[in-house]
């Protein structure tokens, strides 16, 4: 018998529904379920859903199991990397270049999963830490407490599937900063930003910078600035064994952003350290298919 945790996107009615199915299935199936609830939009206010998990714990889950869009994946990827649960991914999104999955196949997929004969890939996933003066954010805290080994045991870091962007606070007005590799300076830069990705993450917000596509397994992350002002704009690739650090520089804030959700404000002089971490995240595959052809998919230049 196995436990599988679920999360479904509240703005997805479609979503809700293939929950209930998969509930019922699963239960049919001498399995159990338990349905992780995210916050639900306010309509009354045009607002949409804001990410906060109303209940999370995967203690003594199996699987974990998203129903939405690259999103509601990610907002599962904190959860299952702390429990060491593979994550699996339906696509109720537009892009889902995260997700393979999509909802006529998942119970088919899924006895595959339980019965052992899915593959499960091991991705990199980012470490990151912040020294100096961090403002949280409201909502939400997706931070994870220090284990002494990335950070100390009274400090938080957050982990990354796709990127660590530090950016901008301020329409139009560019930031300060310095990057630095193992310590060593590298280059300062006046722009919209820096972000450190995954090789996950590189078809993210790292490719639409500029920055160069990695294959998904690649033990490597990438550096690239963002809208830079008469700087070298180049990415940097770095080995899996490196830190990458970004500095806010004097004059303006900046603000960390963590796969897509604002984690707090940075002071000038704050440091955010990017490393690999020492464990990767476990994602289920329903098949074979290799790099190249969902690249090629999310990317639309030509059929799947």
């Amino acid at each position: 018998m196995a436990e599988v945790a679920i999360l479904v996107n509240p703005a997805r009615p479609d979503a809700a529904t293939l929950a209930a199915d998969t509930v019922r299935w699963l239960d049919g199936q001498g399995h159990g379920a338990t349905l992780l609830r995210l916050a639900p939009a306010d309509r009354a206010e045009g607002r949409v859903p804001t990410g906060d998990l109303l209940d999370a714990d995967l203690s003594g889950a199996d699987l974990a199991l998203s129903l939405g869009g690259d999103g509601t994946f990610l907002r599962l990827v904190p959860l299952a990397y702390t429990a060491g649960v593979p994550i699996l991914g339906v696509n109720f999104g537009r892009l889902g270049y995260l997700l393979e999955v999509e909802p006529a196949d998942l119970l088919a997929v899924l006895g595959r999963t339980l019965a052992g004969d899915a593959r499960i890939e091991e991705r990199i996933v980012i470490a990151v830490t912040v020294d100096g003066a961090l403002t949280p954010a409201a909502g939400d805290d997706r931070s994870l407490p220090g284990d002494g080994a990335i950070c100390p045991v009274n400090r938080r870091w957050w982990v990354a599937l796709n990127e660590m962007v530090a950016e901008k606070t301020v329409p139009g007005h560019m930031v300060r900063f310095s990057t630095a590799v193992d310590g060593e300076e590298f280059l300062a830069y006046q722009a919209d930003g820096v972000l450190v990705a995954s090789p996950t993450g590189s078809t993210a917000y790292n490719l639409s910078a500029g920055g160069p596509v990695l294959a998904p397994r690649l033990p490597a992350m990438v550096m690239t600035p963002v809208a830079a002002h008469l700087a070298i704009d180049r990415s940097l690739v770095l080995r899996s064994d490196q830190v990458a650090t970004v500095t806010v520089l004097p004059g303006r804030p900046a603000v960390l952003v963590i796969d897509g959700r604002e984690a707090g404000r940075l002071a000038p002089g704050s440091t955010v350290v990017c490393r690999v971490a020492p464990a990767p995240l476990k994602v289920v595959h329903p098949g074979e298919r290799g790099f190249a052809g969902p690249l090629r998919r999310a990317l639309s230049l030509g059929s799947p």
